[in-house]
Order: structure tokens, then sequence, then C-alpha cells
């Protein structure tokens, strides 16, 4: 609906009213969105009687509850260790080889200072000098005494568990180590020596393994359910003492006063899913060929704003009578199916945001408006549009009942949940039967519905122009099929192009038989007058239907395809006649007055009235003179400048023809011409 103009853009630049309406429907849905899921906060503080019920909002966690879960499970959690069973055999062979060394040393005459310096340089044991000074005092026979002790008895207290870092298994280990020399046979001056060695021997075999430990936590941890406060679970109850939990799950659930920041971040949060929402839209709108912009942009805008604001209020109530059909049902009615299906599913964040993120609602909305897009697709009847509220109410009616027994829902939950839901796409059809009355007026808008309704032969102007002008009537049903098969062709709107067709000729009830279609007879009233008033009368039509869609009340857009048909076209018959007539004449006394076409649909329909006309002239044509005349007269229009203000493209014309001489074939096919039935047959 091209080239529309309100009383706001007589004031207003286009670009200012544009960004007016955006601010308008941004500070509309983002304070519904706000109410709706920023809660109501209270102030208190540790110590505070709870003045009322305070209950969660929606679901959270209890951290802390959580926590105290898993520190429970983990306090029986013994620390993963692993066991090297080296450290016993590498403790022995240390002192074998000591032993060994002491021995070597023994034999060597050197000074015994240098013997301890050797021998410690040689071994890994922590031994003191004063230790290994003793040892080189011992007998042969001695050191091998206590060799042999070491393996029996030392490897035993080495073998068992000994962790690191922990003192009681070192201690434990050195009281097995007592206990073994004293019950072994050990001479008295071998008991503290081996005693001293048996100490310094004893090492931690046992190693923390931090990985283990912590895969072990983790396991445990998964295990643990977290502590979920449900959506309407109290939190603190009327005439309790607030305590620090108390605050802690108020703050968690965002209610409490001092969380601004949790305010902040829900804020940014709704403003962005809105921005995001309306960018959206805004696509839609800039990539809309079918409707003025600014229509589109103001009237999608009305629609998302009053579906929030339905939806806020209803949900009052319950999320299940939230009005999920109204905006498909209306969308649909108004622009189409295919920009109603895009214009619902942009709409659902605004509807998940409403509902509270409520996973049921945004269930039924989806198919909400897929249901209520295909079934309104099909209305042809205002009535009708109930029937659509009961179609998607009674599918919707399934799915949420369905939805309930899967979840185990009450069965109380079940069946309000189920009725409300039926009811809402009830009310949402009544709503988009009442309300669309408004779009079509104020807005001077064509619904589908309304062409429709348009297109009934019964409308008074189409009856009048049956009765009056039924040659102008048939050749209008003509111009119809072809402008529809047209427009269809090139994705313009077929419907309106075939009820402009319609109508594009009422002008013609004036004085029908000034037309050749009209004329019963061969008397041809403009023999009797001269070209100048001829073409006059020919040309008046436009004005005279304008007249009479205006007097009827027919849309602006019909009454634009009426002043559009002919454009500023030459009435070349009559130019001609004046020129051999010998008159000094000016060309553009014979053109008709315009505009030009500047939509498809009413280009079409110039082309599609001319080339109907062209064809019906020729006396039985064949498929290569209507191939022919098409192309003539197509070619005349677009040579004339005609198509200069319409959207049409080179493209959009040679498809226009191809369907033009498709249709035309046709109606004007050869017919057979079956013999008399003789008296003697």
């Amino acid at each position: 609906m091209k080239n529309k103009r309100y009383m706001f853009k007589d004031i207003f630049n286009e670009k200012i009213i544009k960004l007016i309406i955006f601010v308008i429907t941004f500070i509309i849905l983002f304070l519904i969105s706000s109410f709706s899921v920023v809660p109501k906060k209270y102030s208190l503080k540790v110590g505070d009687i709870a003045p009322i019920d305070i209950k969660a909002p929606r679901d959270f966690e209890d951290e802390v509850a959580t926590q105290e879960k898993i520190n429970k499970a983990l306090e029986g959690l013994s620390p993963k260790y692993n066991k090297d069973l080296n450290i016993a055999k590498q403790s022995i062979e240390d002192i074998e080889s000591l032993i060994n060394d002491i021995k070597t040393e023994k034999k060597q005459n050197i000074d015994d200072t240098l013997k301890i310096e050797r021998l410690k340089s040689k071994t890994t044991l922590n031994i003191t000098d004063e230790d290994i000074k003793y040892l080189l005092k011992l007998k042969e026979e001695e050191l091998d005494i206590l060799n042999e002790f070491f393996k029996n008895n030392l490897i035993k207290v080495l073998s068992q568990d000994i962790r690191e870092n922990n003192l009681d298994d070192i201690k434990k280990a050195q009281q097995d180590l007592d206990f073994y020399i004293k019950s072994s046979n050990l001479p008295k001056n071998l008991r503290d020596i081996a005693n001293t060695i048996g100490i310094i021997s004893i090492k931690p075999n046992m190693f923390f393994d931090y990985q283990q430990t912590e895969d072990l936590k983790q396991q445990i941890k998964k295990q643990i359910d977290p502590v979920i406060i449900k959506k309407n679970q109290n939190i603190i109850l009327k005439g309790e003492v607030v305590n620090e939990h108390h605050i802690y799950l108020l703050s968690k659930a965002g209610i409490l006063s001092q969380n601004k920041k949790h305010d902040l971040i829900l804020y940014t949060g709704i403003a962005i899913l809105v921005l995001l929402e309306l960018f959206l839209l805004n696509l839609i709108v800039k990539n809309n060929t079918m409707y003025d912009n600014f229509t589109f942009f103001f009237i999608s805008n009305i629609l998302i704003v009053l579906t929030a604001i339905l939806s806020f209020a209803f949900k009052i109530i319950s999320v299940y009578l939230i009005p999920i059909s109204f905006l498909p049902i209306l969308s649909t009615l108004i622009f189409g199916h295919k920009i109603s299906f895009i214009l619902s599913l942009i709409n659902l964040l605004v509807i998940t945001i409403v509902s509270g993120f409520n996973l049921d609602v945004c269930v039924m909305y989806v198919f909400g408006s897929i249901l209520g897009t295909y079934f309104t697709s099909k209305v042809h009847e205002r009535n009708n549009i109930l029937l659509t509220g009961f179609y998607v109410g009674a599918i919707n009616f399934i799915i949420i009942s369905s939805i309930n027994i899967l979840n185990n829902s009450v069965f109380s939950q079940t069946f309000y949940s189920s009725i409300f839901v039926f009811i809402n796409s009830i009310v949402s059809s009544i709503f988009s039967i009442g309300i669309l009355p408004v779009f079509e007026q104020f807005f001077d808008i064509l619904t589908p519905i309304k062409l429709l309704e348009l297109s009934n032969p019964n409308q008074v102007l189409l009856k009048k122009l049956l009765f009056e002008a039924p040659g102008t009537y048939h050749h209008s049903i003509l111009v119809g099929n072809l402008a529809e098969a047209a427009a269809d062709e090139i994705g313009a709107n077929a419907l309106l192009a075939r009820v402009g067709s319609y109508y594009h000729d009422i002008g013609k009830i004036k004085r029908p038989y000034f037309f050749k279609e009209n004329q019963i007879t061969n008397d041809n009233p403009h023999d009797k007058v001269t070209p100048r008033l001829s073409v006059s009368i020919i040309t008046s039509h436009v004005r005279d239907g304008i007249e009479l869609a205006q007097k009827y009340k027919l849309p602006k857009i019909l009454q634009e395809i009426i002043m559009q048909h002919h454009g500023t076209t030459l009435v070349k018959y009559f130019y001609v006649q004046a020129l051999n007539d010998g008159e000094i004449i000016k060309e553009e006394n014979f053109r008709y007055e315009g505009p030009k076409p500047n939509t498809k649909e009413s280009a079409i329909i110039m082309l599609a009235d001319s080339v109907e006309a062209a064809v019906r002239s020729i006396s039985n044509p064949t498929v290569d003179e209507i191939k022919s005349m098409v192309e003539k007269v197509v070619n005349e229009k677009l040579y004339d400048n005609q198509l200069n203000d319409s959207p049409l493209t080179l493209k959009d014309i040679e498809k226009i023809k191809e369907v033009f001489v498709k249709v035309l074939i046709g109606i004007f096919h050869n017919r057979i011409e079956y013999p008399d039935i003789t008296k003697e047959e």
C-alpha cells in the first residue's frame, strides 16, 4: 500500500515519526517486561521481623544449603594415596651398602676422621659422625648380625603404609621397629645403633594423589542434588525473625532492596531483548515490498504493544490466559500469512519475558502462531474467525493437557490450565474480530478478508455495474482474471489485483453506452459528437469512478487504482480522428489526467485492461495474433513511459506478458462448431 499519507506525516517528517513510535514502543515493552520479570523488593536486615510471607519469585539454588550437603558427604572421604613399593627395598639396600662400606674402610690403614668423611660421602642415610665411628669399632661378625636383622625385621616395618606428612604413621613405624629390636636376639651393644639406623631409614612410602582425590570429590559432588528453592516457595514466614540465611536467600532471589546490581543486570537484559525484537521488526519493515513502510511499521508496532499489554493484563489471573493467538490472527487478517508468521516469531521474545520465561506458554505460543496463521489464512468471512480461535484452542488444550500429564501435575492444575488455554484462544479471536475494523478504518488498509468481501458479486456497486453496464462488468471480470494471474506470477498482491480490476471501470456506469463493450446495437453515440467531446466523455469515466468510490466509501487503495488505471495514456482513436478532421489540437488534451500507476497492482491492471480490450477487438484471434497483440499493447505502455512510476522491472513485465498470453488463449481459444441436427437425423 504505497504512498499513503496520514495526518501525522503532514506535520512531522516521517523519520521523526518513526523514531517517536520506536521510542514509545520500546518504553512500553520495557516497562511491561520489567514489571513481569523484576520482582517486588523488601527492605530487611538480620533481626527484623518479617511483616508478611515472602515467597520466591522464581526457581533458584540455595548454594549455602547445597554446600552444606556436599561438605557433609565429603566428611567421610579419605584422601587417596599411591604406594611406592621400592622405598622399603631401597632403604634395606642403603643400609647393606653402608655396612659393606664400613667393612671395607675398617681394613684401611687411615685415620678414622678420613674414614668417616669417605663413608658419609658414599651413603644416602642421614647418619651422624658418632654413629659411623661406633659402627667402625664393631667387629665384622657384629656388622653381619646387624645387616641380617635389618633384612629380616626392618623390611617388615618399612613395608607397612607410611603416609607422607603423617606423624602418626612415622610414630607407629618407630614403635614397631622398637618392638622388633626388643624381641630379637640382638646383643645389647647393637640395639641402640640398630634403633638409630632403623629410625633414619623410615621414610614415607604412601604419597598423596591429588588428582584421584579431586576426582572422587567431584564424583561425590555430582551425586548430591542441589537444594532448589521453588517458585512461590516460602522463603520466610510472617512473624519470623530474619537471620543470615534468610538475607542470603532474599538476595539470591533478587528481592532484597539492596540488590541494585542484580536489578541493573535484569534491566539491561530486558532492554537488550526488547531492542533485539524491535531490530528484527525493523528488518522486516525494510524488506517489505507489499505495504508502505510507514504503514507497516506503525501497525506492526501497535500490534506488538497491544499484544504485550493484553498478555500482561491476563497474566495477573493466569499465564495460561495470555492471548497467544491474538497477534497471529490479527496480523494474518491485515498482512497475510507470510508476514504474520514472521511477526509472530519475533514477538515470541516479549511473550517469553511477560510469561516469566514459562516454557508451557512458549510452546503454546509457537503452536498458536503456526495454527492461528494457517487457519486464519483460510478464512473468507469475519464470522469464521471465531472458528479459528476454537481450532487453535482445541489443539492447545490437548498440548497443555499432555505436557501436564507428562509432568505428573495434579489434576486440578491440568484441568484449569487446559481450560484457560482454550478460553484464551477464543478470546483472541473475539478481540481480533472487534479490533480489525478499527485498523481497516483508521489506517485505510485493505485486509484480505475485506478484499474478499468486496469481491462478492452482491456488493452494491458490482450489482449496479452488472445491470447498468453489463459489457463493462464482463470486461472487468476478465481483466481481474488476467491481473490476478500476473500478480501471482511476480509476487504482487494477487487478491488486490483481482478486486481492483472489478472496480477499475465503475465510472462507466454514468454513461455506459459511450463505451463499446456496452453498445448492443450499431448506433454509436460518438458519431453524433466531436472528437473533443468524445475524449472528454471517455476520460471522465475515471473522475466518475472516483466520485462513486468515495460515495460508496471504497478503500483508498481502490480509489487510487481507479485513478491510475489509464495513467496519462493518449486516447489515440479520437486524437487521430481530430487530426483527420483538420483540427488544431494539443496532444495533452487527448490524454487521461493520470497519475501514472505507482504500484505493481495498479500497473498490472492498466496492462490487463488494455490487453483484454485489444484482444477482444480481434475476430476469432489465433495464438500468434494474441501474442502479437499482447506484445504490442504492453510495449506501447512501456515506450509511452506509463510504467515509469511503478516498481515493475523489465523481468516482471516479461513474466506478465507470458501470463497474459496463457490466460487469453484459454479465454479466446477457438471452439468446435457443432453441426445442426437436421430433421432427417
